[in-house]
């Protein structure tokens, strides 16, 4: 029994060469196959092999998936579509593989592609033009006062006029050694942070005079490019601007009429992202001159489709050979297959690892622990119930993803036991219930016992799964040196403790269960380290499992977060109502203010609320549940067809 890890089986195929593109063609309709790289199988390196080059055909696949990339990006932008929860209602476009080829090959993406870039380069051209227009009016604007023609200032005989600037800090002393000349004009026709922009009209009798005075005060000269006024010049610089505009303007609205073909592109790139994948999917065989070496996985169930498929493409010239998996090989890849339930947990998993192939699936063991842990650490009633509403109302009115649907029930599932646990603490937004069979505010040491135990029912079942794997691999001494001795020493030790601090244990118990787990302890002494080669090093390796006992004790304290997070949750909302109350005897206005602050006070705490329980429910898993049987670290199985990006494809 595999659990949810779908069985396997291997298969070696031997195609000619000529054949191989129609045999990927038909493989990618199948989907369900996974090829082994062939290149890193040493076993085969003794064989006069070839490795199979890539098609140079990908190289222009590459350049059309970038060219209609970029086409969708840029009318994405211009894309007039719903937004909020009118998108979510109407969803994405769906279709069927086997229509994507045919879809895509209608479409005239080339000349839509073509249209688009051209565009977008021609307002992009526009933008640089008006961007190097305003530098120009920029320039401009501190001479603007000049009512000149700048090309008037050329035609004066006995005067040179000199546009430029100087330290704003120097004004005065400027204005004090020129005060000294006869014949110089000087003025201020703008400043800015830091400088003044002059202008200066100098007779040529003291022109030489003039320009040692301003080199000592760092005068910078100004070259105007323009023959005409300033002001004029800035005009037709805005006038141009304009027109800039509204030719981007024309463009713009061109572009928002080729969104109409964004649907289309997003069908030609999801199907040219398939043919890369499938030219690329050669490069894990092998060859000879004449036959190409194929090897990889499919799913055991589909092995009759898969040998029809290779059947119809091949005209019957190949050879292929079926085998059922072996359950020790680290190169059988992981899909998983679960229960509507299950599913929604399956990235908690993987966020971990996927199991290997000899192991089980652990996403259908974790998930009712998972969502009862996480309902008891949030435990209000209204915290449960808007959880509850506000994920059924996205299952049943919006159009989601599988992906998406499995993230909702994932939360769907935990308001569930939000609920229930409300219900037992009698807790409705921290209000008490008339109904309450647990008080989490006093009866904590209740609660405290409570959350130990179920710490311990999840550990004793972690290990319990351990001695399953070695009872189903035919090791029935594994399963009790490493789960069966930890039982005895575990439950010994617990009812040892018990009865230490209660006179409910009867005497006879007590003293079994020392007997018990002193058995259980010279167990795990005696095969803890049975692996090493002598006895010292197994003696040795035993007594450090026995130290593991600590980490167990770690374990079981570490459940108190179940009593910890739901008192945290609580007494915040029950902080919160107080605010409330208070704010309510104020009269109206209170009235108004006290209910603003209930609704963004208690929506912060089920924030706060939800993503403790995730994380701390993750760690649950991870730590305490997984450190008992699971190692994790399986390859995932890789489809033969690429994960669509803008469409749902079937």
């Amino acid at each position: 029994m595999q659990m949810a890890i779908v069985k396997m089986s291997k298969f070696n195929l031997l195609v000619f060469n000529s054949d191989r593109e129609n045999l990927l063609h038909e493989l990618q309709k199948f989907n369900y196959v996974h090829f082994l790289d062939l290149k890193e199988d040493e076993s085969l390196e003794d064989y006069d092999l070839n490795i199979v080059e890539v098609p140079e055909s990908i190289v222009a696949v590459d350049e059309k998936i970038a060219k209609v990339r970029s086409a969708i990006n840029t009318l994405s932008k211009y894309q007039k579509k719903e937004t909020g929860l009118k998108a979510m209602q109407e969803g994405g476009e769906t279709i069927e593989f086997t229509e994507l080829e045919a879809k895509a090959s209608k479409i005239d993406y080339e000349t839509i592609c073509g249209q688009v870039l051209e565009l977008n380069s021609k307002m992009d051209e526009l933008g640089q033009e008006i961007a190097k227009t305003n530098a120009e009016i920029s320039e401009l604007n501190p001479w603007v006062k000049l009512e000149t023609p700048i090309k008037d200032l050329e035609l004066f005989k006995q005067v040179e006029a000199l546009l430029g600037t100087i330290p704003k800090k120097l004004r005065q002393n400027v204005e004090n050694d020129l005060s000294t000349t006869e014949y110089t004009y000087f003025e201020v026709l703008s400043e800015d942070k830091d400088n003044l922009n002059v202008l200066l009209l100098i007779h040529r009798d003291e022109l030489e005079k003039v320009r040692d005075i301003l080199r000592s005060y760092s005068f910078s000269n100004t070259k105007i490019n323009i023959e005409g006024d300033i002001a004029t010049e800035i005009a037709k610089f805005e006038e141009e601007i304009n027109q800039l505009k509204e030719m981007i303007f024309q463009n713009k609205g061109r572009l928002e009429n080729l969104t109409e073909e964004l649907s289309s592109l997003q069908i030609v790139y999801e199907y040219l992202m398939n043919v890369k994948l499938k030219l690329s999917a050669s490069e894990n065989f092998l060859k000879t001159d004449n036959i190409n070496v194929i090897e990889g996985y499919i799913p055991t169930d589909m092995r009759e489709e898969f040998t029809q498929v290779v059947k119809d493409s091949l005209n019957n010239l190949y050879y292929l050979e079926l085998e059922e998996a072996d359950k020790d090989d680290e190169n059988v890849p992981i899909l998983l297959k679960n229960s509507k339930f299950s599913r929604s947990f399956q990235s908690i998993t993987q966020m971990y690892a996927l199991p290997n192939y000899n192991e089980i699936d652990p996403t259908p063991l974790l998930a009712p622990f998972y969502s009862f842990f996480f309902g008891m650490m949030v435990a209000d009633l209204g915290y449960g119930l808007l959880l509850f509403m506000a994920t059924a109302f996205v299952l049943r009115v919006f159009n989601l993803t599988e992906e998406q649907k499995d993230t909702i029930r994932f939360f769907y599932y935990h308001s569930i036991f939000t609920i229930l646990w409300g219900l037992i603490y009698g807790s409705f937004f921290s209000f008490t219930l008339p109904i309450q069979i647990l008080d989490s505010a006093t009866q904590y040491n209740q609660v405290l016992i409570i959350s130990i135990v179920f710490g311990i029912i999840h550990i004793y079942f972690g290990l319990g799964v351990n001695g399953y794997m070695s009872l189903r691999d035919g090791r029935p001494l594994d399963a009790l040196f490493d789960v069966g001795f930890w039982y005895m020493a575990l439950t010994g030790g617990i009812i040892l403790l018990l009865s230490a601090a209660t006179s409910l244990i009867p005497e006879g118990v007590a003293t079994v269960s020392k007997y018990v787990m002193i058995v259980g302890m010279v167990g795990i002494v005696l095969t803890g380290g049975r692996s090493s080669s002598n006895i010292g090093g197994r003696l040795a390796g035993g007594l450090y499992e026995l130290y593991g006992i600590s980490s167990y004790v770690g374990d079981f304290v570490s459940y108190s977060r179940l009593m910890a997070l739901g008192l945290s949750g609580g007494f915040i909302a029950s902080a919160i109502n107080d605010m409330v109350f208070m704010l309510f005897d104020l009269g109206i206005i209170g009235i108004i203010f006290g209910v603003i602050i209930f609704i963004i006070g208690q929506s912060f705490n089920l924030f706060l609320s939800l993503l403790s329980a995730y994380v701390h429910s993750i760690r649950l898993a991870y730590v305490e549940f997984f450190g008992k049987f699971y190692e994790g670290g399986g390859k995932a199985f890789k489809f033969l067809r690429s994960k669509p990006k803008y469409i749902s494809i079937k």
